[in-house]
């Protein structure tokens, strides 16, 4: 089946659940998919959202995913999405990045790579910290 076909049934176990979420086993149950299917209609809902004018898909361990229309949770799973690049950077920087850097002080690549991640951490520092 096509992935629109899976976003369909997906959306609409989603709206059923609302305002709770509901996790992948009970997406199954309630869309009679497999994992895989049901992960290739979050994939195409997530990339359909705004342009069908519906709320992004978010997902937390307590609630699962869901279609809120709740800014406040879309702003949790951003910064929830911020805080993993961030360390994903972060480990990046510091086990491969420094490593080459510190063999190769004259590197022109390995500086230009250190400031531009340098910045990018900078950035998702900013974002996973700023108030809203």
């Amino acid at each position: 089946m096509p992935a629109h076909n899976h976003g369909e049934a997906v959306r609409k176990a989603l709206i059923e659940a609302r305002p709770a979420g509901a996790s992948l086993a009970r997406m199954c149950r309630s869309t009679k998919r497999t994992p895989a299917q049901v992960w290739a209609g979050i994939r195409f809902l997530r990339k359909i959202a705004a342009k069908e004018g519906l709320p992004p898909v978010t997902h937390t361990r307590s609630e699962g995913f869901q279609l809120s229309e709740d800014p406040e949770v879309w702003v949790a799973y951003e910064r929830a999405i911020f805080t993993t690049e961030l360390h994903r950077i972060t480990n990046v920087i510091h086990e491969i990045i420094a490593p080459h850097a510190k063999r190769e002080p004259t590197d022109e690549w390995v500086r230009l790579v250190l400031e531009q991640l340098g910045g990018v951490r900078a950035t998702l520092e900013v974002l996973t910290r700023m108030e809203r």
